[in-house]
């Protein structure tokens, strides 16, 4: 086969793959534009993760503020989080600091023995007993923040563990999920008018 023969067939090879992706790429362009169930849906907010050795923090999000919609500044709040110990030793977390708050308060379970998790769930005075079974609970909030803390503001947190070390995770301020003023109560009969397009 000569050159310019061999060069014809993988031009013709190339046609199909070509003619696919421009399918592809305008059957993508079919879907925008269009009102779906998810249009109405409030976006979760993803927690700040960060790992460290064997010990993970997962889903880290401030407590939705509970009278506006923001932190001011000298005002505290509490996390929300999921620590796990994936390692064979066992762990204790000693400190949490952030370089927006004057002072951070521990309370509650610290030690993190080995596969095992500790729970934050945010509220202060949170007990033991309002975990859900088999939960080890932790309790952490920043204090004195420096300055306002929106939504949408990721804050520097730094968790010191006595074996692992210190770990710093982006922390945002966590959905709201009290129900809005504009959406209500569901309205009987509501449902049928939503799903009729």
């Amino acid at each position: 086969m000569s050159r310019s023969q061999h060069l014809k067939a993988v031009r013709l090879r190339l046609i199909p793959a070509a003619i696919g992706l421009g399918a592809v790429v305008a059957l993508a362009g079919c879907s925008a534009g269009q009102v779906t169930e998810t249009d109405t849906q409030v976006a979760a907010v993803n927690g700040g993760s960060g790992d460290l050795n064997q010990i993970s923090v997962r889903n880290a999000t401030f407590t939705f503020p509970a009278s506006n919609s923001f932190y001011p500044a000298g005002s505290s709040a509490p996390l929300e989080l999921v620590l796990t110990n994936e390692g064979a030793e066992g762990d204790k977390l000693v400190q949490v600091s952030s370089p927006y708050a004057t002072s951070a308060t521990l309370g509650g379970v610290t030690d993190l023995p080995s596969r095992t998790a500790l729970h934050a769930l945010g509220r202060t005075g949170a007990t033991q007993a309002e975990a859900p079974t088999g939960q080890r609970v932790v309790e952490i909030t920043l204090n004195g923040f420096k300055q306002d803390i929106t939504p949408g503001v990721t804050v520097p947190v730094t968790f010191v563990f006595q074996k692992a070390g210190a770990l710093t995770v982006q922390v945002p301020i966590g959905a709201d999920h009290k129900p809005r003023p504009e959406h209500g109560s569901p309205v009987p009969g509501a449902e049928q008018h939503a799903s009729g397009h």
